[in-house]
């Protein structure tokens, strides 16, 4: 998907680039040979949550008194995921982040 495509409400509508998954199936023959003996069973895409600039949006939802987001990290966000909430953590209890800068 680019951003020039609507996202479907429902992601199991989003169906996955044909040659990516060609070249993903080749890579896990090379990385396992018991992988390239099996066959699929499915093939999926996601949603990847991402910032026309990279950086993730954590803070504030403007307009919503207490209600916070933190999204966009892309690939990132299985890695960032304790920083974040520990940044979060603080926003919420004291009203700012001193771990991390939260400003965009």
């Amino acid at each position: 998907m680019s951003k020039e495509e609507d996202i479907p409400d429902d992601p199991e509508e989003i169906r996955g680039n044909e040659e990516s998954i060609a070249m993903l199936k080749r890579v896990a023959k090379t990385v396992s040979s018991h992988l390239g003996e099996e066959a699929v069973k499915v093939e999926q895409a996601c949603f990847l949550p991402c910032t026309d600039d990279g950086v993730p949006i954590i803070g504030e939802f403007p307009g919503v008194k207490g209600c916070y987001v933190a999204t966009g990290h892309s690939c990132w966000g299985i890695l960032n995921g304790p920083a974040t909430g520990a940044a979060v953590a603080e926003l919420v209890l004291d009203g700012h982040s001193t771990i991390v800068d939260l400003k965009r």
